[in-house]
């Protein structure tokens, strides 16, 4: 887990101020959540935190570092998604190990992280997700702090 600092931070989209000015710090091992209604900025500061977004201004610490200009690969974090399972066709397990199979991390080291991670996500690890009869008519989106 990380200590994760916002301070002052804003973002637009040329001259379309979306986030503004947000001052928001999490202490290592705390559950964040962020709730508001379609186009208040929840994504948007989960993306800036993850790095896959650039901040327009303020500071962004984790454990004390600045990781403004830091690439989403250094930041050792990930988003929650508001689906439990990111494909349907897959185990909790394989879902949760996806990532980390596509940063090319060792079997072992998965397999210690998901099994570390599933009971505190309260996932049936291993069980494969219930099939879909339909397509879901929005996709997933990121509704949840980015966890280290």
């Amino acid at each position: 887990m990380a200590h994760i600092e916002l301070k002052n931070i804003k973002k637009s989209f040329g001259l379309v101020d979306v986030i503004k000015g947000v001052d928001l710090e999490i202490f290592s091992g705390e559950f964040m959540v962020f709730v508001g209604p379609s186009g208040c900025g929840k994504s948007t500061l989960l993306r800036l935190m993850a790095g896959l977004e650039d901040i327009t201004s303020g500071e962004m610490t984790f454990d004390g570092t600045l990781v403004n200009a830091l690439a989403p690969s250094k930041r050792g974090i990930a988003m929650v998604f508001q689906s439990y399972a990111l494909y349907p066709h897959m185990t909790v397990y394989e879902n949760m190990a996806f990532g980390m199979e596509l940063a090319k991390s060792s079997k072992e080291a998965i397999k210690e992280r998901v099994e570390k991670a599933g009971p505190s996500a309260q996932a049936a690890v291993g069980r494969p997700a219930p099939a879909r009869r339909h397509r879901p008519r929005h996709r997933a989106r990121p509704q949840s702090v980015p966890v280290r």
